[in-house]
């Protein structure tokens, strides 16, 4: 995302200058006007840039972020002060764009800019949980707390993600040397069977002429394949970027069978712990939904959340706002309501978060000890039909010739 360099103007006359990341020129003067700040200056700089020319620089690991999130937690609470810190944290990052943008928090911060808002500058760095627990510290919390909740938080969802890319991997390399095994099979070496027979005159049955017909196929017209393959990436992309894309495709994957219910019990456990973290600093609830909606990741969650923000923004208690959304399962609204009526909310929804995070890691276990076996036998099946069919002629050319 582009990073430009500004000068403006806040809404007590004092004049600014620092940095903001955003998608567009129009999109930055747009963040600064809501910040009631006027822009009398604006200009891309190459830090962060990508604009076909350059190479792009990678969104930073999750971890990493959590991690020095967690090292500025401890440093404030040694009595280190704040840009002493952050500076020590941007030289020993390893992400590039870690780098740049604790950079640019250092010289915002220098020059008076609060925390969040520098944070804000950066949101392909700084999750809007961020700005908001970093936001809240500011108005008279405890900032070291607050950005030790931010870690702990970040450090929970991407265990979750690992967990499920670590349980998937071996079904994801089987099914990779599947497909490799296939192609070279049918592509490499049975053309010069093939060459063979038709040279003996073999009688082929029709598995083997089904195959023959393959991998003519595959050696002749192997373009067309490519050709089809990269399109429908390109289409299936431009699709998913539209909102209604978005939306259609994340309504798809939670209707499939299984995987379905994992990825939703993914999301609510990342909304629910965003939740618990926000409320239990003392955010708003109508602060605390926005922030959760954008931090599901999912437009039919994110369009929920949003629809349960107008309600309690208009006056209607957060487990009724959230019933009428229809996202949540009776279970965390059955706890929405009793942490309500004990005042123990954020515990209530931090159980819940850990239930649902159990429930993700055995759902994962039991699918990959399914599919692992099954992978396994349709491998021996797609392999066990190629050598029957090279197998069988050869048989039968062994009867002729006796």
């Amino acid at each position: 995302m582009p990073i430009y360099a500004y000068t403006s103007v806040t809404s007590s006359g004092i004049l600014k200058e620092s940095t903001i990341e955003a998608p567009s020129e129009g999109q930055a003067r747009a963040q600064l006007h809501a910040r009631g700040e006027r822009a009398t200056g604006l200009r891309e700089v190459s830090a962060g840039r990508h604009t076909g020319r350059g190479p792009r620089v990678k969104r930073p690991p999750v971890d990493e972020v959590a991690g020095t999130i967690r090292q500025l937690s401890i440093l404030i609470k040694a009595g280190v002060p704040l840009v002493e810190g952050l500076e020590g944290l941007a030289e020993q990052a390893r992400s590039k764009a870690l780098h740049v943008a604790l950079k640019d928090v250092v010289v915002s911060v220098s020059h008076g800019t609060a925390l969040s808002d520098s944070f804000l500058n950066h949101p392909s760095v700084f999750p809007n949980l961020a700005v908001e627990m970093a936001r809240v510290a500011e108005a008279g919390g405890d900032l070291s707390e607050a950005l030790g909740k931010l870690a702990d938080h970040m450090e929970t969802s991407a265990e979750i993600v690992r967990k499920v890319k670590t349980a998937m991997a071996y079904p994801m390399v089987v099914a990779g040397i599947s497909v490799v095994t296939v192609l070279v099979m049918v592509a490499f070496i049975l053309p010069r069977f093939m060459k063979l027979f038709d040279q003996m005159g073999a009688k082929l049955p029709w598995t083997t002429k089904v195959l023959m017909n393959m991998s003519h196929v595959l050696t002749t017209r192997w373009y067309v394949f490519v050709v089809v393959a990269v399109t429908g990436f390109i289409l299936i992309k431009r699709y998913a970027a539209g909102p209604n894309g978005r939306r259609t495709l994340d309504a798809l994957f939670l209707k499939i069978p299984v995987a379905g219910d994992i990825l939703s019990k993914i999301i609510l456990s990342r909304v629910l712990a965003t939740m618990a973290t926000l409320l239990s600093s003392g955010v708003p609830m109508v602060k605390t939904l926005e922030t959760s909606a954008a931090a599901a990741n999912n437009e039919i969650v994110k369009e929920a959340l949003c629809a349960a923000k107008r309600d309690v923004a208009e006056g209607s208690a957060p487990s009724q706002s959230l019933r009428a959304c229809g996202v949540f399962p009776p279970l965390v609204l059955q706890m929405v309501a009793s942490g309500e009526k004990t005042g123990e909310l954020p515990r209530m929804l931090e159980y819940v978060c850990l239930l649902y995070s159990r429930e993700t890691d055995a759902k994962v276990k039991s699918l990959t000890s399914i599919i692992e076996p099954v992978m396994i036998v349709m491998l021996g099946l797609i392999v066990g039909f190629i050598a029957m069919s090279v197998i069988v002629p050869i048989y039968s050319l062994v009867g002729g010739v006796k």
